[in-house]
């Protein structure tokens, strides 16, 4: 399934820390950062399920909000591609025609 950056929509099993591209997180998780995020900003934290809610239900409001809350760091490892630390050997410089000057006009 491809998702566009517009489509709002959200898959049925998918968990609220997908939605903010942690999959690791449980929902507990983020709707405890939605608490926080809404205290700083003097707003009460009992709206914070429901923020949630909305933005599984595709909510774009809701999910900007969701996109600015703090997470905790990653505790599971990052897959990550294998890559060459070295590289191979290149030669420095480039080659200079010979120029041959004539000091004789004739």
């Amino acid at each position: 399934m491809t998702t566009l950056p517009n489509d709002h929509n959200v898959r049925n099993d998918m968990n609220c820390g997908a939605l903010i591209g942690r999959a690791d997180l449980s929902d507990d998780v983020v709707i405890e950062a939605v608490k926080n995020r809404l205290a700083a900003k003097a707003r009460s934290s009992e709206d914070a399920e429901s923020i949630v809610n909305a933005a599984m239900a595709g909510d774009a409001q809701a999910m900007s909000i969701l996109r600015t809350i703090q997470v905790p760091a990653p505790t599971v490892r990052l897959a990550m591609p294998a890559q060459p630390l070295t590289r191979e050997r290149q030669r420095r410089g480039f080659p200079v025609p010979v120029i041959r000057f004539s000091w004789n006009r004739g």
